[in-house]
């Protein structure tokens, strides 16, 4: 299955709004939840859920499902000349996993 992109940019502030985009794009690209699902290789159980705008829903395979579904996630910076590669890294948590 080809899933075709286009160049409209929609806001998705809420799960609620990002579950829309998804559903509308599986929709579009005529597949049924539990083919979506398995295109994107995550559970129907899983998608079902996103759809429904689960605000729970994993933060990882909610960007798994979005980039094979063609969804690409832009940030719009509160400061346009932000340097993001000036951020510290993230130290890991003692005792936690590496």
């Amino acid at each position: 299955m080809t899933i075709s992109s286009n160049n409209k940019l929609h806001l998705a502030g809420t799960p609620a709004e990002l579950a829309a985009l998804v559903r509308a794009v599986r929709v579009s690209s005529g597949m049924t939840q539990a083919e979506a699902a398995a295109f994107c290789g995550v559970s129907a159980p899983f998608l079902g859920g996103l759809e429904a705008g689960k605000p729970t829903a994993q933060l990882g395979l909610v960007l798994k499902v979005c980039r094979e579904l063609g969804i690409r996630i832009v940030a719009d910076l509160p400061e346009p000349d932000l340097d993001v590669a000036l951020a510290p890294e993230r130290k890991p948590r003692s005792g936690g996993k590496p």
